[in-house]
């Protein structure tokens, strides 16, 4: 067991992995890249909840230098239908379009197109159903954000 442990470390470094949040290296840097970014508004309620994740991981006492801007788009479509033509299940896909922007001269530093999909059952209560699609879509934006968070510390990472 020993011996597998140490041979996986070997390569490892051998391949020239490099954690993205190490101890010692870059992390200083990326974090200090990180804090200067502000976001900007996102419209609708999934907005303002990706904007608030995002706030409390990026921009925490930074002075800015780059602003990010994302543009939501959620669509919804059913599927597994009964044999009255109702649909029993909802696949909600939420896409985020980001770019990072440079506040000194305004040029696009980053751009991406992320996307998360979920589904849920579709029940009798209209409340039920109603409230599990708008859980899907808050967890939905979290993800998004969590994954935004991670692109841009690979970015400056590697900048």
């Amino acid at each position: 067991m020993r011996i597998a442990l140490f041979i996986s470390c070997l390569l490892l470094a051998a391949c020239g992995f490099k954690p993205l949040y190490e101890a010692g290296g870059s992390s200083g840097a990326m974090q200090a890249e990180l804090e200067a970014v502000s976001v900007g508004p996102i419209p609708d309620r999934l907005g303002q909840i990706m904007r608030n994740q995002l706030l409390e991981r990026l921009n925490v006492a930074g002075v800015e230098k780059y602003r990010l801007d994302i543009v939501l788009e959620q669509t919804s479509e059913g599927y597994g239908v009964r044999p009255d033509a109702a649909t029993t299940e909802e696949l909600i896909t939420l896409k985020a379009y980001v770019q990072l922007v440079s506040l000194k001269d305004d040029s696009i530093l980053f751009e991406d197109t992320l996307r998360a999909r979920t589904s849920f059952d579709i029940v009798l209560s209209d409340y039920a159903t109603v409230t599990q699609r708008e859980d899907s879509a808050r967890r939905l934006a979290l993800e998004l954000a969590e994954r935004i968070h991670r692109r841009l510390a690979l970015y400056f990472s590697q900048k």
